[in-house]
């Protein structure tokens, strides 16, 4: 997917000539065209029109990509959310492995599209949950793919508990800043460690799980999360993200039926032997860093330090995706280069479907980085990961540890 944002104010204020726009969504949204000739070399508009490419002057050249939904300048968080994210936020409701992943040069709306308006989705959840604090009233239609995310796994689980289906949400949130993984719910924790194992694959150890039972709590440990990530202003962004960011979301779903359902019996003595089975999906809403060029960002000391560590884990990715698009079947994937791929080496070839969401910049001044943007995704389409459901064989879940538990009380009040 690909979302190209509105030109900002800097990009259009006068004194820096006329704005010229060198991406465009065309194809009716299925394919993004970009060129440093400008706007004369998109012809057509956006709309689906034909393209210069005289093919004499690579000034003159125009790229075009298809991918699977392109959003324009005109798109609103809620149309991101319901193609990108809803169909991975129900594939995690349903017990598979699910990724969303926000990827582009910085101050493309990375952030924005995730989380939304920080002021907004802190308002919208003081409104509609009852957290504490006195935002400004708000329709709530600036709040991005996670907000959203939590509401609709919460409607859902709210229309499917009952006495035969049960729901146990915990999340998990942390930051990688300079190559150091650390828990944005336990802030404390830090430096943590990456390891692997076969039955839970790639895991930060020592990272902390919370159990959540409604919107409002989800809602106080994703502000929280938010407040403590590695921020700095830059001369691209005002508020650009220092760090890749991870915010995971585990669904345990416990659903118990009769072997031999007979109408009219209770369950209880006499009732027929119960099968109960659990799924485990799991929702990874990735904000990265943005890829940053010095000479934009004017990036020095503390600054610079952060944008080559952002740059190298952002190359390691792009060389992740290479090699697992190598038309070659090259044997070894990279993974092990950076924290990043590390830990996500499942949502990238493993058992997950992942949805990449690449932003760019509408703007001439950054055609050079929206192009390596465009082709980046690109590449990422290309990848085709086999997602199997996660059942719960091994009796590991905490909904069946809970139930363990709540047994072995009732045995005990019984025979006191």
């Amino acid at each position: 997917m690909i979302r190209v944002r509105p030109a900002l104010r800097r990009e259009t204020r006068e004194g820096r000539g006329a704005y010229q726009r060198a991406v465009a969504a065309t194809r009716g949204g299925k394919a993004c065209a970009a060129s440093a000739g400008g706007e004369r070399a998109l012809a057509g508009n956006g709309e689906g029109g034909t393209f210069a490419d005289d093919g004499a002057h690579e000034r003159q050249r125009t790229y075009e990509f298809g991918f699977d939904a392109v959003y324009d300048e005109r798109a609103t968080q809620e149309e991101v959310y319901a193609r990108s994210a809803k169909p991975a936020t129900l594939n995690a409701l349903r017990g598979y492995n699910a990724t969303v992943l926000a990827y582009g040069q910085t101050g493309t709306g990375k952030t924005y599209t995730m989380e939304g308006d920080r002021g907004t989705m802190l308002a919208y959840g003081q409104q509609r949950f009852g957290l504490p604090g006195n935002a400004p009233v708000t329709d709530g239609r600036e709040r991005g793919i996670i907000p959203r995310a939590i509401e609709d796994i919460f409607d859902y689980i709210a229309k499917d508990s009952h006495a035969r289906s049960k729901y146990l949400v915990r999340v998990s949130y942390l930051q990688i800043y300079n190559e150091t993984v650390s828990d944005l719910l336990k802030p404390e924790r830090t430096n943590l460690n990456i390891r692997e194992d076969k039955k839970r694959g790639v895991f930060v150890e020592g990272q902390s799980e919370w159990v959540v039972r409604t919107p409002s709590e989800i809602y106080g440990l994703l502000e929280r999360g938010a407040q403590l990530r590695a921020t700095g202003s830059t001369k691209m962004n005002e508020l650009s993200s220092r760090s890749h960011a991870v915010f995971t979301i585990i669904i345990e779903h416990s659903t118990t039926e009769d072997d031999e359902p007979v109408d009219g019996v209770d369950v209880g003595e006499g009732a027929p032997a119960q099968r109960q089975s659990i799924t485990v999906g799991k929702l990874n809403l990735v904000d990265l860093a943005g890829s940053e060029r010095v000479s934009l960002t004017g990036a020095t000391g503390k600054r610079l330090d952060e944008s080559k560590k952002i740059n190298q884990s952002l190359s390691a990715l792009g060389n992740v995706i290479s090699a697992l698009t190598d038309s070659k079947g090259r044997s070894h994937i990279p993974y092990r280069d950076s924290k990043l791929t590390r830990i996500l080496e499942d949502s990238l070839g493993g058992n997950c479907i992942t949805t990449v969401i690449a932003m760019v910049s509408p703007a001439l001044e950054a055609f050079a980085e929206s192009l390596s943007t465009l082709k980046f995704a690109s590449r990422a389409k290309e990848i085709k990961n086999t997602a199997t459901l996660n059942e719960d064989l091994d009796q590991k879940s905490l909904l069946r540890k809970y139930e363990r538990e709540l047994r072995q009380l009732r045995t005990e009040l019984d025979t006191r």
